[in-house]
């Protein structure tokens, strides 16, 4: 069942087998599949349960509902955003349906410098499997790739770089274009449609506005978790949920699952926990063309370009020569291309500018097409508990991913040029505006250190990094934590590095892996 914490007789102390701390796509799979093999099963949930049928497609009501922070949290300095999930089923809610499995070139890394014994390159086909059937993973037929993306792939086309399209976990779309805002027509094979159900089937039971606050333990055991109802409307405590478990795995986010470890004294000697944070930053660039482009119409992100994305090249073995180490700190195998289109809100707030020159601006919303460069990160960000409740990350690009992100802009706008912009411009302050034939070099010289431009970013990972050897890593390929008996990590903070590209896919994998895990043991 699927319950309202707010509305409980609090205080409230339940037992259960496994306590899950998260709904998203790791903690939705991980609770599903413990469910079904026998366990007595919790989920905690810090927002509410969203059903299709109240989604409104109206950004001031549903951002609120399915973003943390309103869609507004950001870095402790302000430069980034950092989007991310708050309802049943997390970020899978909101999210635009991409799904990637991990590059070779990574997982080899991985077993190389982090042993993966539980998780060898076998498990993951078997688990991606697995999964990709659960969602019904599927291409984007070409007839239902629209006009922005169209004029990506032209672009390309025009550019002679590689492009092509991606795979979804969507049915029964009726491309109506309102995918971040969550789907009114229940189209997405999200955790909230595809796990949450299995939970409840399984006699499961999820509690929403329950927030988790720190991990239950003593004698190396963990015993459970204390947690609080919310009030849905300001989101304060009203009182506490005492969950006692044999079992816990927290999966509450690559940004929620370090602040709890922290926040509980869960002991780490690697000291890996909340400090080797990737996210994945991008920037973007607009272009207006002559005619329509409307491109918040249709389904978004249908096509991407991997041209300056070269995982083989930034991922050299460990035994590699100079050569190949020195290739790997070039600039431009680390980009990821992408078309990107937000609703008239948060363009809005992006667009740099104030009264006429901002108006002027959004009166080209029909018009611009707006591509973004991701680039596979290897600065390192941390999180820290703030407060009972909250948490602060912190994060920036040192010099060799400044240089890619700059990079990625300026192809970005080369793009949009190939692709028939009459004009580019790069939300930066001032505005940077360029017509045909302009030189790309005030895209190159923007300096990221002055907060001139905003970078963005909706893939945080790397933060709790799973490893077997329990000096380097707080837990092993399994998901159990090495210190701390009965305490287990299910989502993308397991990854050792950036993965360079979506993670939900794999993230449910390792849901369903941690899952087995938990009940096999």
């Amino acid at each position: 069942m699927i319950y309202d914490a707010s509305t409980f007789d609090l205080p409230i102390r339940i037992k259960t087998d496994l306590c899950v701390i998260g709904s998203g796509a790791g903690g939705a799979a991980a609770a599903a599949v413990a469910a079904e093999l026998g366990l007595d099963v919790v989920v905690l949930e810090t927002g509410p349960f969203v059903p299709p049928s109240v989604m409104n497609q109206r950004e001031e009501d549903m951002m609120p509902a399915l973003l943390r922070a309103n869609g507004s949290q950001t870095t402790t300095d302000g430069r980034c955003t950092i989007i991310q999930g708050r309802a049943l089923g997390g970020s899978t809610v909101h999210n635009t349906n991409l799904c990637k499995r991990i590059p070779d070139a990574i997982l080899d890394e991985w077993e190389e410098t982090r042993g993966m014994k539980y998780l060898p390159r076998s498990r993951w086909e078997e688990i991606y499997q697995q999964v990709e059937a659960a969602l019904d993973v599927s291409p984007i037929e070409s007839h239902r790739v629209n006009h922005h993306n169209q004029l990506f792939q032209r672009g390309c086309e025009a550019l002679g770089w590689d492009s092509g399209g991606l795979l979804h976990n969507r049915n029964g779309c009726v491309e109506s274009g309102f995918c971040s805002l969550g789907c009114s027509y229940d189209a997405k094979n999200n955790a909230a449609k595809i796990y949450v159900p299995r939970i409840v089937e399984a006699d499961g039971q999820i509690f929403t506005h329950c927030q988790a606050v720190r991990v239950l333990h003593r004698d190396g055991k963990a015993y459970g978790v204390e947690a609080v109802a919310l009030e849905p409307t300001t989101r304060r405590s009203m009182g506490s949920v005492t969950i006692e478990a044999d079992q816990v795995c927290v999966s509450a986010s690559a940004t929620g699952t370090p602040a709890i470890l922290l926040r509980s004294d869960i002991p780490d000697p690697s000291g890996e926990t909340g400090n080797r944070l990737t996210i994945h930053p991008a920037l973007v660039a607009a272009g207006e063309f002559d005619k329509p482009v409307r491109g918040w119409e249709g389904i978004p992100q249908s096509i991407a370009s991997s041209e300056f994305l070269d995982f083989e090249a930034a991922h050299p073995p460990q035994d590699a020569g100079d050569a190949a180490r020195a290739r790997a700190e070039e600039v431009g195998h680390r980009t990821w291309l992408i078309p990107v289109f937000a609703h008239p809100m948060s363009t809005a707030t992006i667009m740099p500018g104030w009264g006429k020159e901002h108006r002027r601006l959004m009166e080209r919303y029909d018009r611009m097409a707006v591509f973004t460069a991701m680039v596979h990160d290897r600065s390192h960000g941390t999180v820290r508990p703030s407060g009972e409740l909250d948490l602060d990350i912190e994060w920036s690009p040192a010099e060799p991913d400044r240089r890619e992100l700059l990079f990625g802009l300026a192809r970005t706008a080369e793009l949009l040029f190939a692709a028939g912009a009459k004009r580019v411009f790069a939300p930066h302050r001032p505005l940077i505006e360029l017509e045909p034939g302009d030189s790309l070099s005030p895209l190159h010289d923007i300096d990221l250190t002055t907060g001139a431009i905003d970078l963005n970013a909706v893939h945080p990972m790397s933060s709790v990094p799973m490893g077997d050897d329990p000096s380097n890593a707080p837990v092993d390929s399994r998901g159990k934590h090495h210190h701390i008996d009965g305490l287990w990590v299910a989502d993308g903070s397991l990854f050792p590095t950036s993965i360079g590209g979506p993670p939900q896919l794999s993230i449910y994998a390792l849901g369903v892996h941690v899952g087995q895990s938990i009940a096999d043991l």
